[in-house]
């Protein structure tokens, strides 16, 4: 009990006037006043002049303290008193236990000596018997804590190693998650722009049905209308003779042989005997006329039939020639500038087609006109919008299409680049190229006879399909700042092969 009571009293000694607990990095002032380091500083706050003692309030001119080293064990001391009073029986036992725990772990098991040294090839800890032991002969050894310094280095080199990783790995993810939000904003969009186009057809379709469907309702009731006349008349003229019929049905049944023959004068100017046969010719005109009018409406129904259902007329054909007014971007029906072209090409003379030839025409060497280069360009130049064209390639094997700018080199040898105003794709002999930077060598499933070559201005970007199946050839995608002009380079022929034109397509209007 006197123990606990001076141990008491120690600790009251050992307290922070700030906190009211035992020290904690205990630093004293000038004053001689001891306080915690942290209990100091943050009653101090941001002050950094004229601070004073919380205790006796003495002022100081700046922000001043030292640590006080002496008090610090005390306080360690106290703290360690403290925790040992208050353990049971048990838990000195326990504490006992890892005293003797840490010695295992602190000794060397086979000589019982403390571990002093670390072998670099085994990489354990040894005492100093085991360095003389053979086990451990030739082997460099290090001190614990030189030892612990090193291989601590040499992980934290491998955690700086894994951080730089971690960096890049996030930097992959954050570009792979922006171009998979970059991919669903463009399918997105496409799949507006998809849903928007085939509205258009719908609605065009839809209402062609509708107008149709009206004509033909508008044509039922105007051929209906004499027909329907027509009939009348006939069923009006059945009824008369029915009871013709039946009242002399009456009469020759009802008379004897005498009043028969005495009446037969009123009965034939009442059924008109003397006029029968007038009325058989009459009724056979009837019918002639009606079986007439049966061919006639036979032939109009099918006339109908063919107009409506297209089973022996172009009805889809008429419908598809009609929605080409609703297609968008509308296909350019291109024309070649014989400005242009080189001496060796031969133009056809509606300016469609073009071909190689070994002879040398007679052309003026005008400013626009390829010198070198075989090619020539297209008469219409764009600027803006979407336009498409195609071009009938056959079974050429040396050809190249695309477009080049207002400004693109057309004299001696030209480099075919995007960054000099070439956008070209190439076919020679089996290997199709775009020239990209670095070029790109294609591999089609099948080669194309029709190029379809699609020019999207303002979008960037210059498609080439193979227009039979309408797969993609290639893309390129750019900024467009000048007018861009169609390219045509038909090969050269070797040997009399290749010696087919390339042949612009017309669309019908």
């Amino acid at each position: 009990m006197a123990a606990s009571k001076h141990f008491l009293t120690l600790a009251e000694d050992l307290t922070c006037s700030i906190c009211l607990a035992l020290f904690v990095e205990p630093v004293r002032l000038d004053c001689d006043h001891n306080f915690c380091k942290s209990c100091i500083q943050k009653c101090w706050g941001k002050q950094s002049q004229a601070v004073s003692c919380p205790e006796c309030q003495v002022v100081f001119p700046q922000r001043s303290f030292s640590s006080n080293r002496v008090l610090a064990n005390l306080v360690e001391k106290v703290r360690q008193l403290k925790v040992e009073e208050s353990l049971s029986p048990c838990e000195e036992h326990g504490k006992r236990l890892n005293e003797d725990t840490e010695r295992e772990q602190s000794h060397c098991e086979e000589h019982g000596e403390k571990l002093m040294l670390f072998c670099e090839e085994e990489e354990i800890l040894i005492c100093a018997e085991c360095v003389d032991s053979p086990a451990h002969s030739d082997h460099r050894f290090l001190p614990i804590q030189k030892a612990v310094r090193t291989y601590k280095d040499q992980l934290k080199s491998s955690l700086d190693s894994m951080e730089n990783e971690k960096k890049d790995i996030s930097e992959l993810k954050q570009q792979q998650a922006r171009k998979i939000s970059e991919l669903e904003e463009f399918t997105g969009s496409l799949e507006q722009d998809i849903s928007a186009q085939f509205a258009k057809i719908h609605q065009y379709l839809e209402e062609k049905e509708k107008d149709l469907i009206k004509e033909l309702r508008r044509q039922k009731e105007e051929d209906l209308r004499p027909m329907e006349e027509n009939l009348k008349r006939i069923e009006e003229e059945l009824t008369s003779l029915e009871e013709k019929i039946l009242n002399l049905c009456v009469d020759i049944e009802q008379q004897d042989d005498i009043p028969f023959l005495k009446e037969l004068k009123r009965l034939g100017e009442s059924y008109g005997l003397k006029t029968r046969k007038w009325d058989m010719l009459r009724m056979f005109g009837v019918k002639q006329t009606a079986r007439k009018s049966k061919i006639q409406m036979k032939t109009a129904l099918e006339l109908q039939r063919s107009k409506y259902t297209g089973f022996q007329g172009p009805l889809l054909y008429t419908v598809w020639k009609k929605m080409k007014q609703i297609i968008s971007p509308v296909p350019v029906s291109l024309t070649l500038d014989p400005n242009t072209a080189h001496c060796k090409l031969v133009l056809s003379d509606d300016w469609t087609s073009v071909r190689f030839s070994n002879k040398v025409l007679q052309v003026p060497d005008n400013p626009e006109r390829f010198d070198l280069v075989e090619c020539v360009l297209g008469s219409q130049a764009f600027s803006s919008g979407k336009h498409y064209w195609e071009v009938e390639v056959g079974d050429k094997t040396v050809w190249a299409l695309g477009v080049v700018t207002r400004s693109a080199s057309r004299k001696g040898r030209i480099t075919v680049d995007p960054k000099y105003g070439y956008w070209l794709l190439q076919r020679n002999r089996d290997e199709y190229k775009a020239f990209e930077n670095p070029s790109v060598i294609l591999t089609p499933s099948v080669n194309p006879r029709t190029v379809r070559v699609y020019l999207d201005y303002e979008g960037g970007q210059l498609t080439f399909y193979n227009a039979d199946d309408m797969s993609n050839l290639h893309t390129f995608t750019d900024t467009f700042t000048e007018k861009l002009f169609p390219f045509f380079y038909p090969g050269i022929q070797e040997e009399g092969k290749d010696a087919a034109p390339l042949k612009l397509c017309h669309f019908e209007p």
